[in-house]
Parts: structure tokens; C-alpha cells; sequence
């Protein structure tokens, strides 16, 4: 038992002494020329700050996955300070310098199972937040427009941090942290050394970043959306279809972070009321300057795929009233009777300090209910009974 522990020691310091201590000579055992991040590797490895390197056994280990300290490490490195190990905890050094540099803040790993753990591994949107303010440091405040041009084309979006979001969608399309192929960008994956080595590269040398191409991306995963609209080749009946796969195909028409429900969490622990067959709820968001990207596209795609494009432009004809959060539409609160009383639309108008100088309207609910008997018989009656005092119409 003594021995194994013994061995698991000299491992342990190992690893520890050939991710700090540079350890140039002869290339990686386990890096071929043809793996995609084989530059990135070589470029680091060739570097004098030693911001990435091999073990002693001639392996680099690049699927190993990388802990917070390991990778506030490189990229302290990387900014051109080596404060060197502490005694103890060896990484305490590269945390002080990192806090003092400004790319790590004393609450940026809260948690409220103890103290901050440095040595967990670093997620994905984790590393996003340390890249950006490094970026700023390396290259002055950064200029972005369109940022949510990153969650039409980001399929996983919606699990995005809210503490990370902006981080995310900045890191990404400056071209440093990008997603995989299917279009996903996993914010809670962890980290592995391949991947911090390219990002790393990318942080240093802006020509190594690859353009973020919104109109080519979004082509690309969209392309054929319309095969899966009502009388397409891939077009899958709500009604007839279960919750989650008509979700499913909902959400490969939503190319925006317009919310709607049921999520998959929603569907993963049944806590979606289903009012009727095919029911669906969701918000479209105004600003100043008009709906957020990609809202009102999205929306005209959840009832194009549900009935005939004259029914539908009925509903977006109406919608159309509402330019920005301060124009408001006819009513507070509409229902259309659509495709011969098969469906019925809500639109609900969400005012905000009504009466006041203040007053706006930034969002829109809507509702799509499939005029079901259990809908019908249940839920109808209430929905759309007309209380004294209150702007509502019925369009029938």
C-alpha cells in the first residue's frame, strides 16, 4: 500500500513539474501532424514563456482536461508574467498575478459549498470569461455590434450562463473560442489542453482567429428550414407528434434567443402543462431599436409550420403594428381563430409603468394552442373570457 501511494506521489509530481516547468526537445509522442490542433501545440511548445508544454515520458496528453489554476496559469503566461510556483500551493502566484492583472476577479468562482476551489476543472464559458478581459488587456477595450448573431447560430444557446453570456458571445465571435461542428458551443464542457492550447494561440496571435462569418454560419446550419414548414418533404405533424419531438423540430426552426417553451428541461422533468395536443408558449423582446434579432423570424416559423401562409400573415400583419418597445399595438391583448378554428393564436402585449413617463412595452407573449376537445372543454372558456375594463379582441 506504502508503495502505491509512493508511486501515486511521484506521478502526481510529475505531471505537476511538466505543465510548469518548460520541457523543450524532441516532439510530443502522442501529437500527430494531422490532428487539428497540432499547430497550435507546436507554435506553444516553440514559445520561451513555457505556457504549455510536454510530461517527461515525451507525451503532451491533449484530451487531459485542464483545472482553473492550470489554465489561469497559461495565461498568465501568456501576458508575459512568470511570477513562479509559491511554496505550498503551487499555484497561488499565478492567482495573485491574475487578480492584480485584472483578468481574474475575487468573485468569479463563487460558490456555496465552501471556498473557491482552483483546482476543479475550468468549463468552457468559464475560460471565456478570463480570454475576453485578457484580450482587453492585450489589445485595448474591444467594439462589438450584433452579438446576438451568436445565438442564432450557437444550437445550445439557451444553456449559456447568464453570468457568461456576454463573455461567450464576445469570445466567440472574435474568433478565440468558436463552437464544434454540429453547431453547438457545450458552455459547461470542460476544457482539455488541446483546446486551451489553440485558444491561447488565438489569444496571442489575432491573425491565427478565424473570421466569424454570421451570414455563412447561419446558411449553413439553416439551410433546408423550409422542407420542415407545413407541406414540406421533413415536415413532422405537431399534433400528431409527442411533446419532445415536436419540440424538436420547433427548436431547429427558432434561430434566435426568442424564449419559448416547452424547454428540454421543462420536458426532462415533466413540468410542462400540455393544454392540448400542440401547445407552445414563448416572448418575443423589443428594444428601442425594434425586436431583437431573429424574434419575429422565429415566431412566423412556429405557425408556419402549424398552418397556411394567408393565416399566418394575419397574426404577423398585426404584429407588424409594434416598431420598437415604445410603439404599442391595437390592443393589450388579441386572439385569432386561425386555419378554419383549428389553432388559436394569443398575442399579449406586456406593458411596463402604464399611465407613466416611464411607460413601455419590451415584450410580447404568445401562446399557440391546437383546438383539441381537452383544450376545448378545459382551458378555452377561461383563456378567452373578456373581463369588464380591459383592451382584449377576439378575431374570428
Amino acid at each position: 500500500m506504502n508503495a502505491l501511494k509512493g508511486t501515486a506521489y511521484v506521478l502526481t509530481c510529475l505531471i505537476m513539474l511538466s505543465f510548469f516547468t518548460p520541457i523543450y526537445g524532441a516532439r510530443s509522442t502522442d501529437v500527430n501532424t494531422s490532428d487539428w490542433f497540432y499547430d497550435a501545440v507546436e507554435r506553444l511548445s516553440e514559445d520561451d514563456r513555457g505556457i504549455i508544454v510536454g510530461y517527461p515520458d515525451g507525451t503532451f496528453r491533449p484530451e487531459m482536461r485542464l483545472a482553473r489554476d492550470q489554465f489561469i496559469t497559461m495565461v498568465v503566461r501568456a501576458l508575459g508574467e512568470e511570477p513562479g510556483n509559491s511554496e505550498g500551493y503551487w499555484a497561488q502566484n499565478y492567482i495573485d498575478k491574475a487578480m492584480e492583472l485584472g483578468i481574474l476577479k475575487a468573485e468569479d468562482f463563487d460558490s456555496y459549498l465552501g471556498p473557491v476551489n482552483f483546482k476543479q476543472v475550468i468549463t468552457r464559458e468559464e475560460m471565456c470569461m478570463i480570454i475576453i478581459r485578457a484580450v482587453e488587456r492585450l489589445e485595448g477595450e474591444q467594439t462589438f455590434t450584433d452579438l446576438t448573431q451568436v445565438l442564432q447560430v450557437v444550437t445550445d444557446s439557451e444553456d449559456f450562463s447568464f453570468k457568461y453570456n456576454k463573455d461567450i458571445m464576445k469570445t466567440y465571435k472574435l474568433g478565440i473560442i468558436t463552437g464544434y461542428p454540429d453547431h453547438t458551443f457545450k458552455p459547461q464542457g470542460v476544457l482539455t489542453r488541446a483546446e486551451a492550447s489553440a485558444v491561447v494561440v488565438r489569444l496571442i496571435d489575432p491573425d491565427t482567429r478565424p473570421t466569424f462569418d454570421y451570414e455563412e454560419q447561419y446558411n449553413e446550419q439553416h439551410s433546408g428550414m423550409e422542407s420542415h414548414l407545413l407541406g414540406g418533404a421533413n415536415w413532422v405533424d405537431p399534433v400528431a407528434a409527442g411533446v419532445r419531438e415536436s419540440a424538436e423540430e420547433d427548436w431547429k426552426l427558432i434561430t434566435s434567443d426568442m424564449e419559448y417553451g416547452p424547454t428540454e428541461k421543462m420536458i426532462e422533468f415533466n413540468l410542462y402543462l400540455k393544454q392540448s395536443s400542440d401547445y407552445v408558449d414563448g416572448a418575443l423582446m423589443y428594444d428601442e431599436n425594434g425586436p431583437l434579432e431573429g424574434h419575429i423570424e422565429s415566431f412566423e416559423r412556429l405557425l408556419q409550420r402549424r398552418m397556411p401562409q394567408d393565416q399566418v400573415d394575419i397574426v404577423m400583419e398585426y404584429l407588424a403594428q409594434k416598431t420598437d418597445k415604445y410603439t404599442y399595438l391595437k390592443h393589450d391583448e388579441a386572439f385569432f381563430y386561425l386555419d378554419n378554428d383549428r389553432y388559436l393564436v394569443r398575442v399579449d402585449e406586456v406593458m411596463i409603468a402604464k399611465g407613466t413617463q416611464y411607460e413601455q412595452a419590451g415584450a410580447v407573449n404568445f401562446n399557440i394552442w391546437y383546438r383539441d376537445q381537452n383544450f376545448i372543454d378545459t382551458y378555452e372558456k377561461n383563456i378567452t373570457q373578456i373581463m369588464p375594463y380591459t383592451d382584449v379582441v377576439i378575431y374570428r
